[in-house]
C-alpha cells in the first residue's frame, strides 16, 4: 500500500494536497520530497502576515507605489515529514492566491 501513496505523490508533486493519516491527523500542503518511506510537506504559514499585517510600522517609510523594500508580505512555509505508512488518505485540494 505505501507504493500506492508513493506513486501518487509523486504524481502530485509540487500540488496542494490533503494527507489524512491513521491517527486521525490531517495536514494540507504543497508536496516537496517523496522518497522511499517519506512525503514532505511544505505548508504554508500566515506568520509574517500576522506579526506585522505586512506593512512597514512607519507610515513615513512608504513608498509612492506599493510597499518599502522588505516589508512586502511574504507567505513562509515549514516542512513536515509524513512517514508513508500512516497515511490512509491523500487529494488534491484547490489553492487561490
Amino acid at each position: 500500500m505505501d507504493t500506492h501513496y508513493q506513486q501518487v505523490a509523486m504524481s502530485c508533486m509540487n500540488k496542494y494536497v490533503g494527507i489524512t493519516t491513521s491517527d486521525g491527523q490531517s495536514h494540507d500542503g504543497f508536496i516537496a520530497h517523496v522518497d522511499q518511506d517519506y512525503i514532505t510537506l511544505a505548508i504554508p504559514s500566515n506568520e509574517m502576515i500576522g506579526h506585522m499585517n505586512g506593512m512597514p510600522a512607519n507610515t513615513s517609510t512608504y513608498r509612492q507605489f506599493g510597499f518599502s523594500p522588505g516589508f512586502f508580505p511574504r507567505r513562509r512555509f515549514f516542512r513536515q515529514r509524513v512517514p508513508l505508512r500512516f497515511i490512509t488518505g491523500l487529494f488534491l485540494l484547490p489553492f487561490f492566491i
